[in-house]
C-alpha cells in the first residue's frame, strides 16, 4: 500500500548551486545499478501500455479503414468512414496524455522506495491511485490542452511559410542559387519559433516537478503547477547545466544504438539495457532534483 499523502505543503523552492543538475543525473543512474533487472522489467511494462498497445490500436484502426473503404465506396460513403476512423485515432491517443502524469507519479513514488532500499514493483506504476488521482488526470488535461494550444500557434505562425520553402526548392536553373533561396527562406522561420520555444518551455515547466508534488503532498493541481514553475525558474542554471548534459549523453546513447543496430540478438540486448539505463536516470533525477529543490533529504 502507498504511503498517505503528506499533510504539509511543500517547502518554498529554493536555488541550488548549477552543478547540481550533474548530481541529479548521477543519483539518477545509481538508481539502476542498484536494481537494473526492476527497473527493465518496470520500464518494459511501461512502454508497453503506452507506446505498443496505442500502436496495435492504430494499426488495428487502419484495417478498418481499408476494409470500410472497401465496403463504402460502392455507396459513396468512404468519405464518412474515414472521418470516423481518423477520429477514433486521436482519441485511441488522449488517455496516454491524460494518464501520463499519473503513471509519472507513480514512478516516482517508485523511486521513494529505490531511494530508502526497498525493492520496486510493477505496482508502481499505479501507486498514485490511491494518492487523489483526479488532480493527476486534472495536470494530464491541463498538458493536452497546453499541446494543442501549441500545436496551433505553430500551424499559424508557419502558415504557408513551409509552402514558400517549396517553391523556392523548386525554382530557379542554377543549384547555388536556389541553396541561398531556400536558406534564405529558413532563415526567415526563425523568428516565427521563438514564441514556440518560449511556449514550449513554460509548458514544461508547469509540468516537470507537478507529478512528485502531487504524489508526496496535499495540495491542488493548480498550487502544484504554480510552484512547478517558480522551482524552475529560481534554478535556471541547474536545469540549463542538467539539459545540457542530457543532451550529451542522449547523443552517445544515439551512437551506441547505431553501431549495434546490425549486431544480431547480442548487440540488441546492449542497446536495450543502455535506453533503460537512459530512462532511469532520466525518472530518478527528476525525483532527486525535486527532493533537493524543495530542500526534502534524498533519503
Amino acid at each position: 500500500m502507498a504511503e498517505p499523502l503528506l499533510a504539509q505543503p511543500p517547502r518554498e523552492p529554493r536555488r541550488v548551486p548549477a552543478l547540481h543538475g550533474l548530481l541529479w543525473l548521477q543519483h539518477g543512474f545509481r538508481m539502476f545499478t542498484a536494481q537494473p533487472v526492476r527497473w527493465a522489467g518496470i520500464l518494459g511494462l511501461w512502454l508497453w501500455a503506452t507506446i505498443l498497445l496505442p500502436a496495435l490500436l492504430t494499426a488495428s484502426l487502419d484495417y478498418l479503414d481499408r476494409m470500410a473503404l472497401i465496403a463504402l465506396q460502392p455507396i459513396g460513403l468512404e468519405s464518412i468512414a474515414d472521418v470516423l476512423i481518423k477520429g477514433l485515432e486521436i482519441l485511441a491517443s488522449l488517455p496516454v496524455i491524460l494518464l501520463f502524469p499519473l503513471v509519472f507519479a507513480g514512478l516516482m513514488v517508485g523511486c521513494q522506495a529505490a531511494a530508502r532500499g526497498k525493492p520496486l514493483r510493477p505496482g508502481h506504476l499505479l501507486a498514485a491511485l490511491d494518492r487523489d488521482p483526479g488532480r493527476l488526470v486534472t495536470v494530464g488535461g491541463m498538458n493536452l490542452i497546453g499541446q494543442i494550444l501549441m500545436a496551433a500557434v505553430i500551424a499559424s505562425l508557419l502558415h504557408g511559410r513551409l509552402a514558400d520553402i517549396d517553391a523556392a526548392s523548386l525554382s530557379g536553373p542554377h543549384a547555388d542559387a536556389v541553396a541561398s533561396e531556400v536558406l534564405q527562406r529558413v532563415a526567415g522561420l526563425l523568428p516565427a519559433l521563438v514564441p514556440v520555444v518560449i511556449l514550449q518551455t513554460l509548458l514544461m515547466a508547469a509540468m516537470w516537478f507537478t507529478p512528485p508534488l502531487l504524489a508526496f503532498h496535499d495540495m491542488s493541481a493548480l498550487a502544484a503547477v504554480r510552484a512547478s514553475v517558480l522551482a524552475c525558474a529560481r534554478n535556471i542554471g541547474s536545469l540549463s547545466v542538467y539539459a545540457a548534459a542530457m543532451m550529451v549523453m542522449l547523443f552517445f546513447v544515439g551512437a551506441i544504438s547505431l553501431s549495434v543496430q546490425d549486431g544480431g540478438i547480442v548487440f540488441g540486448l546492449i542497446a536495450l539495457l543502455v535506453l533503460c539505463a537512459t530512462l532511469t536516470t532520466v525518472i530518478g533525477s527528476v525525483y532527486v532534483s525535486y527532493r533537493d529543490i524543495f530542500d526534502l533529504p534524498i533519503d
